[in-house]
């Protein structure tokens, strides 16, 4: 073994175990920067992995949320949206029923045919659906709110009833969000429609009989008819209402959801900039290294005597 060998041996240890060391580190780094992951394994996450852990549960709980609110949202709006059009035709309705009382309406065989009309929009609404599930029957979502083909009758002339309803009174509710409960539908067998269903049967009535038009239930029919058409007009405000918590809850969620994603990320995360800074002085201290190496491995006795 020459002098220059045993004298530089020490030199070329250490420059080898630092070269490995940053050799490892630059690996990693490289890693990073094509993973995009900080953290390839949770032993790596400096002890934050039940922080990590925790903004995961947190993040898919924020999600569901979203998820069930699109469904809930879609639904209400439908709701609101036929109570609107419940709206228009009764005010229709009613209108019809003031030309009859005055004399400048159709014959009353037009004017039935007429409410009969009017009574299958009503119900047409009060049918409205949503991925197959009925808006207005309650809980029993798969049955129809109202037969649109049986005109509706009172069991007593005069008081509303809801003997026209086939679904439950099952409100149902939603949460939307922690510690927020909302209901969300409205039942066909609601007062407003028990009016309306009442007036359309009176104003059939008035005109059924082989005698003269009976203007005095006409007027009651009528009068049912703006009552329930107010009583609708009350229900959509309230539907209305839903459409704004639940879209300001909707932009709450989604800002909370970025929140918590940016605060993960800064956790599992690679920082590029950081990183990228880290390989490229790492890549300068590997060139030194190399080149103190040789530098070493050439050196003879008459060097150190020097």
């Amino acid at each position: 073994m020459t002098v220059n060998a045993i004298s530089s041996y020490s030199l070329i240890q250490t420059t080898l175990d630092n070269v490995s060391s940053v050799e490892s580190k630059l690996q990693d780094e490289q890693i990073q920067l094509s993973s995009g992951n900080a953290a390839q394994n949770f032993s790596q996450m400096s002890g934050q992995v039940q922080e990590y852990l925790n903004l995961d549960g947190v993040l898919a709980k924020n999600q569901q949320y979203q998820n069930n609110n699109a469904i809930t949202s879609t639904f209400i709006n439908q709701t609101s949206s036929a109570l609107g059009n419940i709206v228009s035709t009764g005010n229709s309705i009613q209108g019809l029923i003031t030309q009859q009382m005055t004399g400048v309406g159709e014959s009353s065989a037009t004017f039935l045919q007429q409410l009969q009309g009017m009574y299958q929009q009503v119900a047409s609404q009060l049918n409205s659906q949503v991925n197959g599930q009925y808006l207005f029957s309650g809980s029993a979502i798969n049955t129809p709110a109202v037969n649109a083909n049986v005109y509706p009758t009172l069991a007593q002339s005069g008081t509303p009833d809801k003997s026209y309803y086939l679904g439950n009174s099952q409100s149902l509710t939603a949460q939307p969000q922690d510690n927020t409960t909302v209901t969300y539908n409205v039942t066909g067998d609601a007062p407003a429609f028990q009016d309306i269903m009442a007036g359309l049967s009176m104003a059939k009535e008035a005109v059924s009989g082989n005698g003269p038009v009976d203007t005095t239930m006409l007027q009651q029919a009528e009068t049912f008819i703006q009552q329930g058409v107010q009583g609708a007009i009350n229900l959509q405000a309230t539907a209305n209402a839903n459409k704004v918590e639940y879209i300001t809850i909707g932009t709450n969620l989604t800002n909370s959801q970025l929140y918590w994603q940016g605060i993960q990320q800064t956790i599992g995360n690679t920082d590029l900039v950081s990183v990228s800074t880290q390989v490229a002085t790492n890549q300068g201290i590997l060139q030194a290294a190399f080149e103190a190496f040789a530098k070493i491995s050439s050196l003879t006795l008459s060097n150190y005597l020097k």
